[in-house]
């Protein structure tokens, strides 16, 4: 039995109206704008304050992204167990705490490389719970028909933070020190946690059921293996999430050193992608009506995927090189949010909600797992061939991704459908 998308009501309840709903973005939006300028300065800091090579600014990167690999499944249970708000006010007060570690380190001596791998590890620690939690935790706060909508704001607010908090943060690196860039970050936390805070409707709690974590684990990973849209997106997710790392690895290098530009400038050029999301956003729930999901997610990921060959092509005055790559990000952030706004959705249609933050999870062990592997790839690919032939080959392995997609079984979805 599917649902079309066409069918949904025409006019669910404005989520504009939505008190907790806004609360809840809000708290997303400064969440996630506190760790996209923490992500940022880590590599900085890393750079400019340690002297790092490639490979050392890889395994900055990689630790960030190692709790995905080897917490994910445990904590996918754990939350499935628990209130998922808790569990996200948890998260956020370990990032304040973790945040303010670097700038207490700089008021009393110097930062070691060594203090950036143990912060960029927790701070993924912490990220794994409230990404897994806010995903699950998102269907028990908005109805059903409200999805969409719901997911096409808080895709949204992914992008503009991903794309906008390194412009914020280059710009902080301008105008203060990198430590207190950093408290920044632990100040947007505190924001978050306030407005989590507030949110007035109570979360039915889970269900009572026999303990036996390595069972439940197993039963999402057969629940994803025996969905072939599920399985297709996991594999492809993880595939593209280690370019992108690989990708993100090389990019300050590439503009500090190659291009001779300034850690402003990177902000800057970052900061476009954030106009592209909100269009982006604006146009992902009017398009999946239109075409249907599984058009609108190759046309999103397809063509955020093929301006990825841009990157490698600024060269020249700096005029031009900041004009081709503010083209790639504006384009890759509205395409790029067209792709996610729809693919969230069609995740929670597809899992049950009571196996939903398990299910996710294991996913995200798959999707976000491989970016510890892609950011030692960048940085090693990086000293071996030079950073401008990395860029190429991740390039060239992005449009592969896109291909893929078309042949997918996601390119044949006409409806949304019912969860298993």
């Amino acid at each position: 039995m599917s649902t079309d998308i066409r069918d949904t009501p025409a006019t669910p309840a404005s989520l504009w109206r939505h008190g907790d709903f806004l609360r809840y973005w809000v708290s997303q939006s400064f969440s996630r704008l506190g760790v996209q300028v923490a992500e940022l300065v880590l590599p900085l800091a890393a750079i400019l304050l340690v002297d790092a090579t490639p490979v050392e600014l890889g395994v900055v990167n990689a630790l960030a992204f190692t709790p995905y690999l080897l917490l994910t499944l445990a904590a996918g249970v754990w939350i499935d167990r628990s209130r998922k708000r808790g569990l996200l006010v948890l998260s956020e007060l370990g990032r304040v705490v973790v945040l303010a570690v670097i700038p207490l380190i700089a008021l009393f001596g110097s930062v070691a490389l060594w203090h950036l791998f143990v912060v960029a590890f927790l701070l993924g620690c912490c990220a794994v719970l409230f990404d897994v939690s806010g995903t699950a935790y998102l269907p028990s706060l908005v109805d059903r028909d409200q999805l969409l909508d719901g997911n096409s704001k808080l895709q949204a607010t992914i992008v503009v933070t991903g794309s906008g908090g390194p412009a914020v943060a280059g710009l902080l690196v301008q105008l203060v020190t990198l430590p207190v860039a950093l408290l920044t970050s632990a100040v947007s936390a505190l924001v978050s946690l306030v407005c989590l805070r507030g949110i007035r409707r109570q979360e039915q709690p889970p269900e009572p059921r026999e303990r036996r974590a390595l069972r439940e684990i197993g039963e999402s990973l057969r629940f994803i293996a025996h969905d072939r849209n599920l399985r297709f997106l996991t594999i492809r997710s993880g595939l593209v999430n280690l370019c992108f790392l690989a990708r993100n690895t090389m990019l300050p290098l590439f503009v500090l050193q190659t291009l001779g530009l300034s850690a402003s400038a990177l902000g800057f050029v970052l900061g476009v992608g954030a106009i592209g999301a909100l269009i982006g956003s604006m146009v992902a729930k009017r398009l999946a009506v239109r075409l249907g999901p599984g058009r609108v997610i190759v046309v999103g990921y397809g063509v955020a995927s093929a301006v990825q060959l841009l990157l490698p092509l600024a060269m020249g005055p700096s005029w031009l090189a900041m004009a081709i790559m503010m083209s790639m990000f504006f384009v890759g952030g509205t395409f790029m949010t067209i792709g996610n706004t729809n693919v969230a959705t069609l995740q929670q249609m597809l899992i049950p909600r009571e196996q939903l933050g398990r299910v996710v999870a294991a996913m995200r062990t798959v999707t976000w797992g491989s970016q510890p592997l892609g950011a030692l790839l960048g940085g090693a690919l990086g000293a071996l061939i030079g950073i401008r032939p990395t860029l190429f080959l991740i390039a060239i392995a992005f449009c592969l991704s896109a291909l893929w997609l078309v042949l997918s079984p996601i390119a044949k979805l006409k409806t949304m459908p019912e969860a298993s």
